[in-house]
């Protein structure tokens, strides 16, 4: 009698990819549309990226699981079951080569038929979050193509919106987004050709009411990524110098060589001519 062995399943590639941030919809709060549109935070190298919603953080049922682009409208009301009032979603990003990040914290949004209760007597500290990265003393400036957001989180708040605009231009912002209860985010290549001064400022979002106040705002710089000067091969590798003389230093040898030689059978040949003439 055989025994059959169990199959090992197959082992996923270990993620490689930077982890997307959701942006749209967050933060629990309701949407304004039955087929809001998905969006996160671009990863380099992503070629596509798959987006899971669930009624629950757990994601135990999923009820969306598809492969998609950036900024994808999903029609709730034909991917949720009618008695759900909140959507739970997450996002990863997939590259060429089965390469993929981890899956993004869970995302909330409250579906339109969803009744939300009054904010009444709910629990709201009435202060900003307290930016800790980057600072107005950072020193080297940051790499643009990759900047790190970080602040401290502000209680009962449901997720946060994070302004970054121009230092001459404040009151025009080349980033605005919302995220939910992370209090971090990585802007890939976003500040890329804006320029070098910026300022950034968040502030906390709450379900039903109103976003709490900013927080100062607080410059930094970013320069652009450090390429390697283009260097002369010999500079590289000394040996590709020694190669690249080689052949010349042999080619002018083997010329001076050639000439010495033609010249010896010239002066033999004049020197028998003239032994055969004094000898006649």
């Amino acid at each position: 009698m055989s025994t059959s062995l169990p199959v090992p399943q197959q082992e996923m590639p270990p993620a490689t990819l930077p982890v997307p941030c959701p942006t749209a919809p967050v933060a629990g709060r309701p949407v304004e549309t039955t087929t809001p549109v998905f969006d996160w935070t671009p990863v380099p190298d992503a070629t596509r990226y798959r987006i899971q919603i669930a009624s629950t953080e757990a994601f135990g049922a999923v009820h969306y699981d598809e492969t998609t682009d950036r900024g994808s409208a999903v029609p709730l009301g034909s991917v949720l079951p009618d008695d759900v009032e909140t959507a739970c979603w997450r996002v990863r990003a997939e590259g060429r080569e089965e390469v993929r990040s981890d899956w993004s914290e869970p995302a909330r949004v409250a579906v339109p038929s969803a009744g939300l209760e009054s904010a009444t007597g709910t629990v709201r500290v009435e202060a900003p979050p307290v930016p800790l990265h980057p600072t107005s003393d950072q020193d080297p400036p940051l790499d643009q193509s990759a900047v790190p957001f970080t602040w401290e989180a502000v209680p009962e708040a449901t997720g946060y919106q994070l302004q970054v605009a121009p230092a001459d231009a404040p009151e025009a912002p080349v980033v605005d987004l919302t995220v939910d209860q992370t209090t971090s985010v990585t802007l890939y290549d976003t500040l890329s050709g804006e320029g070098t001064s910026f300022r950034w400022r968040v502030r906390p979002l709450f379900r039903v009411a109103q976003p709490g106040p900013w927080s100062d705002p607080v410059p930094f710089v970013v320069a652009p990524p450090v390429d390697d000067e283009e260097r002369a091969p010999e500079a590289e590798n000394p040996r590709a110098s020694a190669r690249i003389a080689g052949p010349a230093t042999q080619a002018q040898t083997s010329t001076t060589l050639s000439v010495t030689v033609s010249l010896f059978a010239v002066l033999s040949f004049l020197a028998t001519i003239a032994l055969i003439v004094f000898a006649g």
